[in-house]
């Protein structure tokens, strides 16, 4: 009596030194488990009103990128901008990978409710939309894929060539890439400028996805109907849309429409803005419809 309690002394079984033991396993455990929990990718911006449009830009854009189509959608619908990881006030999550920032998508869409959405993504960021399509049907009602391969489009030797380049000449490398880009050198100097600006690590990062990342085989049993956007760099004149299909991965994808936008380059929201958001409006409203016009 009157003698404080042993710290050691067991109380229901479990002594207090083992119950601060387990209390600081679960803290350090909990902290660890905090740091692989990818962060949710940013909501830039939402405005109009009507079924909801989701934009998500690539490697190296912006939202702003998506601007002139969003103005013109928005009269109709409820647009919502959202930032790629490691773009604008999106964080990276560490470490990397295509399924992360699927989630960091999943975590944008689930915040704008329960009813599906159209969901659009540009280069890159289509592949990241393709990916959400695949894993969560239930999120999307439509995909709309803007000069996106699914596969990777670079194998091999080539690949690793690449990689090598970007290591030994970053800003070379980068130059080279953004600048023919552009629907003229104007245009890709300035897509170089605004990619040049950019942590060379997190874009080294998306380049590796790019590089590796293959979605052709499980966009096969992609349920919600796409529609395929491209320009003549990608889906060339003369060239038949099966053989465009086999080279960029859609081939054996179902509910597949493709469209070819003229006079544009890899920016094709930039370079035919009312086109593009006439294409996507269209296919919003009735996704299993009659195919849209190549133009």
């Amino acid at each position: 009596r009157g003698v404080p309690p042993n710290p050691g002394t067991r109380r229901g079984g479990v002594s207090l030194r083992i119950r601060i033991f387990i209390v600081a396993v679960l803290a350090v455990v909990l902290a660890s488990l905090r740091g692989l929990v990818p962060p949710p990718a940013s909501v830039s911006g939402a405005f109009g009103r009507g079924s909801t449009i989701v934009l998500v830009h690539g490697l190296g854009s912006r939202v702003q990128h998506w601007f002139p189509v969003a103005r013109l959608l928005a009269r109709r619908h409820r647009v919502v901008l959202v930032d790629l990881p490691g773009h604008g006030q999106s964080g990276m999550p560490e470490p990397f990978s295509l399924e992360r920032a699927r989630l960091s998508l999943d975590e944008a869409l689930a915040r704008e409710g329960r009813d599906p959405v159209v969901l659009v993504g540009h280069s890159l960021g289509g592949l990241v939309a393709a990916a959400e399509a695949c894993s969560r049907p239930d999120r999307v009602r439509a995909l709309v894929l803007v000069e996106t391969a699914l596969r990777p489009q670079v194998e091999g030797k080539e690949r690793a060539a690449v990689l090598e380049a970007l290591d030994r000449d970053y800003q070379g490398t980068l130059r080279a890439e953004y600048e023919s880009y552009g629907r003229d050198s104007t245009q890709g100097r300035t897509l170089y400028g605004e990619v040049a600006q950019l942590d060379p690590a997190m874009v080294k990062q998306w380049v590796r996805v790019a590089l590796t990342a293959d979605l052709s085989q499980r966009a096969t049993s992609l349920a919600p109907p796409l529609l395929v956007v491209l320009a003549p760099r990608s889906w060339p004149h003369g060239e038949p849309w099966s053989a465009t299909a086999d080279a960029l991965g859609y081939a054996g994808v179902p509910h597949v429409e493709p469209l070819r936008l003229e006079g544009c380059g890899h920016f094709v929201m930039l370079d035919r803005p009312a086109d593009l958001a006439r294409a996507i409006e269209r296919f919003a409203s009735s996704p299993e419809g009659q195919p849209l016009a190549m133009r």
